[in-house]
């Protein structure tokens, strides 16, 4: 295992109130102190950001970040992807991301710290099952 591969050297972020749902306006990922790799999980389980625009309060936040663009695939390597906030538009605040799919089914995420709060990065509902080739 190559440490240095951010497939195995990431913080695992499981709270469920990233979640696609979950109501509230408090949450905020100003805590970022700088970029880092990040996987998703919800309650142990493979999930990913949603690739379509967000309801504003959704995901625990005012502002919940999406993935503006597809996930990539293994081959693709890590990629780069705007990831939106919404409030009054579907993008109203915007970071890049960079974006990596990794063995077993799961992708890791370089974000950033979001420009404004309460903003936070958003993980979809639906757990992710996609055979990567």
């Amino acid at each position: 295992m190559f440490t240095g591969d951010p497939c195995y050297n990431y913080t695992a972020l499981d709270q469920p109130w990233r979640a696609t749902r979950a109501v509230s306006s408090f949450s905020c990922d100003n805590s970022f102190t700088g970029n880092g790799w990040y996987r998703l999980l919800y309650y142990g389980m493979n999930i990913r950001m949603p690739e379509s625009c967000i309801n504003y309060f959704w995901c625990g936040t005012s502002y919940p970040f999406w993935l503006n663009g597809s996930h990539p695939e293994i081959s693709e390597g890590i990629v780069t992807r705007q990831a939106c906030g919404s409030y009054f538009t579907c993008c109203e605040q915007n970071v890049s991301i960079q974006v990596k799919a990794c063995p077993g089914n799961y992708y890791v995420y370089e974000f950033v710290k979001p420009n404004v709060c309460n903003a936070a990065y958003c993980a979809g509902t639906q757990i992710h099952s996609k055979s990567f080739t």
